[in-house]
């Protein structure tokens, strides 16, 4: 892959990101502590999240169970 086409895209992920995430202020809150945390390598990205949130409204799933839970991010 050519330097220009990573730089594409990395464009179109920002670009995606600044237009389609839908964070409520408590996990923005929660991510920006979690950041400061020098574990922090294990939050999950914020389109991941919000994925997560979507496949389980699609689903309609009543309960949920998450294994290895860091601060709590994706689970909410």
């Amino acid at each position: 892959m050519e330097k220009g086409q990573l730089n594409a895209i990395k464009d179109i992920n920002e670009y995606v990101l600044d237009n389609s995430l839908r964070e409520s202020d408590v996990l923005t809150r929660l991510r920006m502590e979690t950041e400061k945390d020098s574990h922090s390598i294990m939050q999950i990205p914020p389109e991941q999240g919000q994925f997560m949130a979507l496949l389980v409204k699609l689903i309609d799933a009543k309960r949920t169970i998450e294994i290895g839970v860091f601060t709590g991010y994706s689970t909410l």
